[in-house]
């Protein structure tokens, strides 16, 4: 039993180091760096603190430019990252470069993208280049349109439009709850 009181002994002295301040004196040395209007020293937020921009301008590679193109071409990306966003409406056009109704709806695309500001987005998909997409999307004509809303696909159409009845066809998409919307 000797034996093992020793050591303990030995630590106990040790321990009571750490125990020499008081609760109150640790309070009273943080109270030095921290007041109410003061908080304590942060050393890794005051180095962010210099990346921030004060100025609140916006860079002029992005000054009138929506985040995100109004109308892109496909060009190989993952099908969820394209369609999957949601806080946006998204068409998506497979068209043929042989097919005169694909270069018809391709204007009628851009016309609508550019009007809409920023609210719709637009990717051209080539359905010769991509045919395993298309055969994802069922596929039978070309030009077809899959509307896309939040992430969801919301419907689709065949054939070529003009911008102002895609416009109203997509606008009685989105507001309507329960009835179903034109063809337009």
């Amino acid at each position: 039993m000797k034996r093992y009181l020793l050591p303990v002994v030995l630590l106990l002295p040790l321990l009571c180091v750490s125990c020499g301040e008081s609760d109150q004196e640790k309070r009273d040395r943080a109270a030095q760096f921290t007041t109410p209007t003061k908080p304590a020293p942060n050393p890794q937020r005051e180095s962010l603190q210099s990346l921030i921009r004060t100025d609140k301008q916006v860079p002029t590679t992005l000054q009138g430019r929506p985040k995100f193109e109004l109308y892109s071409v496909y060009e190989g990306q993952d099908m969820r990252q394209v369609t999957e966003v949601s806080g946006r409406t998204l068409l998506i056009c497979f068209t043929a470069p042989w097919c005169r109704h694909s270069n018809a709806m391709r204007k009628s695309l851009q016309e609508l993208a550019e009007r809409e500001k920023g609210g719709v987005q637009v990717v051209e998909i080539n359905a010769d280049d991509y045919p395993a997409i298309a055969e994802d999307y069922g596929l039978t004509k070309v030009p077809t349109t899959v509307f896309y809303a939040e992430g969801i696909k919301l419907r689709s159409i065949e054939g070529a439009f003009t911008s102002e009845s895609l416009g109203n066809y997509l606008h009685a998409l989105l507001t309507q709850e329960e009835d179903e919307a034109e063809e337009p």
